[in-house]
């Protein structure tokens, strides 16, 4: 019986994963998320009700339109999942998470904070950029998840509150010295969020791990791309973008997926 609550936010979660690929594909394009129903982008068959439900859709239709049978992108149904995953690992994360207020509250900041960590990554992919207003909603919702541990602990940890500025503030130098050409500022105003969400240290730790991963998958692309013998590819000089490396360290950290310890000890030497 405990799996179904996870099952419940799981699919509650793919729900609102449908509605961040809105996000994604509609943003500063001047499509409202309200009006107009989802359409077939190849033949423009407007989408029944059927052909809209999370994950399942894409699986009993082969991830193909059935109008005209074009390929339907995969981050359709991976956005979902990632919804849901969200809302499960909120749950996980948040101890009672429906006893009371405070912990409500606690529940519901994190699984839009993650909501908004599967926006920037997604579209960062696409793009190459994090527009500001995705980085404001994620630092507003870690600030808020700063402001309910206060009203629980009754106490603010100084450390906490410095981790946003202090990690912004790092990548500010680096944009500000190179003018632009090293890393861009968007990365430092997501960093403020992943701050404020885990600490001056750990957000430390996170910072440290999105470099080792970001490096690690550029290597293994170049790689690929040499045994390959494609033409252009990744370069030394190939604009890369660093957010979805900045959320997974953030994730390995603020899910205990790494051994805190050695990271620390690291930082230390």
């Amino acid at each position: 019986m405990e799996y179904v609550p996870l099952f419940a936010l799981f699919a509650f979660g793919s729900i609102i994963g449908s509605f961040l690929n809105v996000v994604i594909l509609r943003f500063n394009t001047g499509m409202t998320l309200a009006k107009g129903r989802s359409r077939c982008f190849s033949c423009g068959k407007e989408l029944s009700w059927y052909e809209l439900i999370p994950i399942v859709s894409y699986v009993i239709q082969a991830g193909s339109c059935r109008e005209c049978g074009s390929k339907i992108s995969a981050q359709y149904p991976l956005v979902e999942a990632a919804g849901g995953l969200a809302f499960v690992a909120a749950y996980v994360m948040t101890p009672s998470a429906f006893a009371n207020a405070t912990s409500l509250g606690m529940f519901v900041l994190t699984a839009v904070l993650l909501c908004l960590y599967v926006v920037i990554v997604v579209y960062d992919i696409r793009h190459k950029i994090i527009p500001d207003l995705f980085s404001y909603l994620a630092a507003f919702a870690a600030l808020g998840m700063i402001g309910i541990d206060a009203l629980a602990t009754g106490s603010i940890g100084p450390l906490r509150v410095a981790g946003g500025p202090a990690l912004f503030l790092f990548f500010w130098f680096f944009w500000k010295v190179s003018k632009g050409r090293w890393m861009g500022l968007g990365d430092g105003k997501l960093a403020l969020s992943i701050g404020w969400a885990l600490g001056l240290v750990s957000g430390l730790a996170a910072l440290l791990l999105s470099f080792w991963t970001g490096a690690i998958a550029a290597l293994a692309v170049m790689a690929c791309q040499r045994l390959s013998r494609k033409g252009e590819g990744i370069g030394m000089k190939s604009e890369i973008p660093f957010g979805p490396f900045l959320v997974v360290g953030f994730l390995l950290v603020f899910l205990g997926c790494i051994d805190m310890q050695s990271i620390l000890a690291h930082l230390a030497l």
